[in-house]
């Protein structure tokens, strides 16, 4: 059975902006601390495929438009493949939190394609996120989860279960540091 790695985009691969909103330009754009050099370890050393799944709030309206999304998110895409870090799924949902569309993290509408697949080692898989709605949606998609910014509990307001009940259940690992997730990985 395949083993995969869920990843977020914003505030795991790269940093999310310091003033909130979305990377809708370059000068924006910073990668996560060592998340190359560690997910290029990851990728080639480890039997776990990789895919993004990215909340982009309003991905399409005229303030956030694909013309603004694209560039920066296929200049991203091109770095890591350059770096043999390659994507076998990039999933991306456009809708605001308070749509409550099935298809946004940390609801699966999205991934039923993964849930339901006997091919997938959905136990010995995980998320990795920034937010605690990435670890709800570990718990939904049957997963653990390594969350990446343990303090952060943005989203809270879109979660199903207690903070205390997903930290002490769903999460595998707790760090800032993508050295630490490829060592944890590493032994598994």
């Amino acid at each position: 059975m395949q083993k995969y790695l869920f990843i977020d985009r914003d505030g795991t691969l790269i940093e999310g902006p310091a003033s909130g909103g979305q990377i809708d330009s370059f000068d924006k754009l910073k990668f996560y601390p060592h998340v190359i050099c560690n997910l290029s370890k990851i990728a080639e050393e480890l039997d776990f495929r990789l895919v993004m799944v990215t909340n982009q709030n309003g991905l399409g309206t005229p303030t956030f438009t694909q013309q603004m999304f694209l560039p920066v998110q296929n200049f991203v895409i091109d770095v890591f493949k350059n770096e043999g870090i390659l994507f076998s799924d990039i999933i991306v949902d456009g809708s605001y939190p308070s749509e409550n569309s099935a298809m946004r993290k940390p609801r699966t509408g999205r991934m039923k394609a993964y849930m339901n697949n006997a091919a997938i080692d959905m136990a010995h898989s995980f998320v990795i996120g920034d937010r605690i709605t990435d670890v709800q949606f570990a718990k939904n998609m049957g997963c653990n989860a390594i969350f990446l910014d343990p303090e952060n509990m943005r989203g809270a307001a879109e979660i199903t279960d207690s903070i205390d009940y997903l930290k002490e259940h769903t999460v595998a690992l707790a760090t800032h540091n993508w050295q630490d997730v490829y060592e944890f990985l590493k032994n598994k």
